[in-house]
């Protein structure tokens, strides 16, 4: 069993005070048992300001995570804020660890570094939490991450953000870290072996309307570049429905979620939702996860009252359960800026609802990595999201 506790500090002035704060709080929760390790999110300048060498040293766990724009755990919620979730038991193990060499060859990074960390626990992989940074490279969709956590680890679950900063199209200072590092362009991760089995919830977001009043069905496309739409191609088909003029998206439509809806082979109907980029040369679009052929687009709702009732619906669902010792929950940056005028309201929401008792941590992504459940024979159908909350519960 998992017991964790959360930790949390606005000393972003005087990171020593913050070491000392977040220390200080480790001290008077739970005893820590035989193996620790703890989720970091936090704001870019706490990294930049050397925060992780000082608390790795000072509380010798191991630690994985990323930069966000806004934490909420039990105690605060804020967006200059550092946080962190400590998980500590006897019967399950946590081994984490980092790739090198992401972005020049993602399959092989995460394959040599998992590879590694698989061997060091005798017990039952059950958990894969990744935290991959937002990169320039557009080539990548998150898709990709997960299919080469799957590769090295099997069917187990992947859960996960991509970290990021408040420069929503650059994330220049989108940064994970491990231990007393930080990265720029790698992934941190922790895999969790033993007893201890987690449960997954996703709220995405409501259709809204068919594309130009009718079903857009993706009739060509090779993984996230979609190159023909109802057998045109892609930048035609979007001039013809209003979204495109002149071999360009309109303004704002870059913030236009994408319901992605196909039957799988079993039979089963799966949406999620994708976020576009641009087009290229060739008037092919691309999108930041990939989008099969034969899937039909449809236009989602992002009002703001829409992303609160479906963060409302999940986090309730969360707060009646019991057994539950620990909740990890990530929501797209692009929910908080269509909130509007408050945008610490969709974390508020979430401290309100879920009980005092059970430590949490919820943060802004650039990207979310959760199962949408299992197939027939009960593996885990890992998935990459856009615009959509997640939560894993330990």
């Amino acid at each position: 069993m998992i017991r964790s506790v959360s930790l949390q500090t606005t000393s972003i002035d005087d990171i020593d005070l913050a070491v000392e704060e977040i220390a200080n709080q480790l001290k008077q929760g739970p005893t820590l048992l035989r193996n620790s390790v703890g989720i970091v999110q936090c704001d870019p300048e706490f990294i930049e300001e050397g925060i992780m060498p000082l608390l790795y040293d000072r509380l010798g766990i191991m630690m994985v995570g990323g930069t966000t724009v806004a934490v909420a755990a039990n105690n605060e919620v804020g967006n200059h804020m550092f946080s962190m979730m400590v998980l500590t038991s006897d019967d399950v193990e946590f081994v984490a660890g980092h790739t090198t060499g992401l972005v020049e060859n993602y399959e092989s990074a995460i394959g040599k570094s998992m590879k590694t960390a698989l061997g060091m626990s005798e017990q039952p992989l059950k958990l894969a939490l990744l935290f991959p940074t937002v990169t320039d490279n557009e080539s990548l969709p998150g898709d990709c991450y997960v299919e080469a956590v799957e590769k090295v680890c099997g069917d187990v679950p992947v859960f996960g953000t991509l970290s990021v900063d408040d420069a929503v199209r650059d994330f220049d200072r989108s940064m994970s870290v491990y231990n007393g590092e930080h990265f720029k362009r790698e992934a941190t991760y922790v895999l969790i072996f033993g007893n201890v089995d987690p449960r997954f919830y996703v709220a995405t977001v409501p259709a809204q309307t068919n594309l130009g009043g009718e079903d857009a069905v993706v009739t060509k496309a090779d993984g996230h570049i979609v190159q023909e739409i109802n057998n045109m191609l892609a930048r035609d088909y979007f001039e013809s429905v209003g979204l495109a003029e002149n071999g360009n998206f309109k303004p704002g439509v870059y913030f236009v979620p994408f319901l992605v809806s196909k039957v799988d082979s079993e039979g089963i109907a799966r949406t999620f939702v994708r976020a576009l980029i641009a087009f290229d040369e060739n008037g092919y679009v691309s999108f930041r996860g990939k989008v099969p052929e034969q899937a039909v687009l449809s236009v989602a709702s992002l009002g703001a009252d829409d992303i609160l009732n479906a963060t409302t619906e999940v986090v309730k669902q969360i707060a009646d359960l019991d057994n539950v010792q620990t909740v990890m929950i990530f929501s797209c940056i692009i929910r908080q800026l269509c909130i509007g005028s408050d945008p610490m309201k969709e974390l508020a929401q979430i401290k309100d609802i879920l009980r005092g008792d059970v430590p949490f941590l919820a943060s802004y992504s650039g990207g979310e990595i959760s199962p949408i459940g299992c197939d027939v024979r009960g593996r885990s159908l890992n998935a990459f999201h856009n615009y959509s909350l997640i939560a894993c519960l330990l």
